[in-house]
């Protein structure tokens, strides 16, 4: 096991009660290697199941115990979570647990996957309750899309991926690797699809570190401003555009922003400039080391998977639907600012407070 390796396991297994998590961390500085613990290889995730956090039937029992005191004091409407405070959430037993999960996603890979929630037993309130309650912990949820949802659903709708106005959530192609806009985000898989729609995950770091060993000219490219569409869900008056880099060095640390789909909208929009035959190729360089060293995994119904989008990427692969509307693969996106995480990228700052157009009122539907 080579030195990397060695200290990232340190990191991971003996900082838990140490007040200073920067040990094992050295200073990111943009065109030197990246030393982090979330600059990960896809054979931590393959030969160990250390990042899979699996529910006691003690937890189980006092996350619906939380959902249901919840419930009883908010009541079947699920806007009800928006009235909600950290301090409405007794997360019992899993108190610890949910500590394991923020080390992993502060000062670990930046990935975990809590398994084990028996979502086919409850109705979805309850377990909206629960999975509120449990990010109630983490952060503060915001709004991520133009509706105004406070949980998003990820499910085919039957829109074209290619329109400019179009996200690729909506669909059931496979998308590229992206980060959301927030600190974390959650996906709970309430629905999974007849054949397809894996989770697949890489480290942006570990991107960053393969992109400077083969093509080191290309990382200034990517560490300069690109426009990123807003799909046309603005304000008016408000440009169509903004612009983040995606390699960021900030307080000492990479964090990375990273959405080719998006990227490449923004550049097409008639307000906004040609991408540059420079960044095309570093953005397609990127995407394939990204293929190269990702890690893909199955999620099951009740799977929670949190990611923080400053240090690793995500997508799916295409999947195939069942025909029942019912049936219809689903996850219930919540994205989460949490300002302990990492320094927020220009990407992040952007969205601090969520996707939230003029004269949209904040939901939470259960569809």
């Amino acid at each position: 096991m080579g030195t990397f390796e060695t200290q990232r396991i340190l990191f991971y297994h003996d900082s838990m009660d140490s007040t200073d998590h920067s040990i094992l961390r050295d200073k990111a500085v943009l065109g030197e290697p990246v030393v982090d613990p979330a600059a990960w290889d896809k054979a931590d995730f393959e030969n160990n199941d250390d990042w899979i956090i699996k529910l006691s039937a003690a937890e189980i029992a006092d996350l619906r115990a939380m959902g249901a005191k919840a419930r009883a004091n908010f009541g079947d409407d699920p806007n009800g979570l928006l009235d909600t405070e950290k301090t409405d959430f007794d997360l019992g037993s899993f108190t610890p647990t949910l500590e394991r999960v923020l080390h992993e996603l502060r000062d670990g890979r930046g990935i975990t996957l809590i398994r084990g929630l028996p979502y086919a037993d409850m109705d979805p309130i309850e377990a909206a309750y629960i999975y509120w309650g449990i990010g109630r912990h983490m952060g503060e949820a915001v709004s991520n899309n133009a509706a105004g949802d406070m949980l998003g659903h990820v499910i085919d709708t039957g829109i074209d991926i290619n329109d400019p106005n179009h996200r690729g959530y909506q669909t059931s192609v496979e998308m590229d690797f992206h980060c959301d806009q927030c600190d974390v985000v959650g996906l709970l898989c309430t629905h999974t699809a007849k054949s397809g729609g894996k989770s697949k995950v890489v480290s942006s770091l570990s991107m960053y570190n393969e992109l400077l060993k083969r093509r080191p000219d290309l990382v200034p490219v990517l560490a300069e401003p690109f426009c990123w569409t807003m799909h046309s869900e603005i304000n008016d008056g408000s440009k169509n555009y903004y612009e983040s880099p995606t390699f960021n060095f900030l307080d000492g640390k990479l964090c990375v922003a990273f959405g080719p789909m998006h990227m490449r909208k923004g550049h097409l929009l008639p307000e906004a400039p040609d991408m540059t035959e420079q960044q095309a190729e570093a953005m397609k360089v990127a995407e394939g080391i990204c293929d190269e060293l990702h890690y893909a995994m199955e999620m099951q119904q009740g799977d929670i998977q949190f990611v923080n989008n400053s240090v690793a990427l995500h997508t799916r692969t295409g999947f195939e639907d069942w025909p029942e509307p019912e049936r219809k693969r689903r996850l219930w996106r919540l994205w989460l600012v949490a300002p302990d995480m990492r320094p927020p990228t220009p990407y992040i700052k952007h969205w601090r407070g969520g996707l939230h157009l003029e004269g949209t009122k904040l939901r939470v539907e259960l569809i």
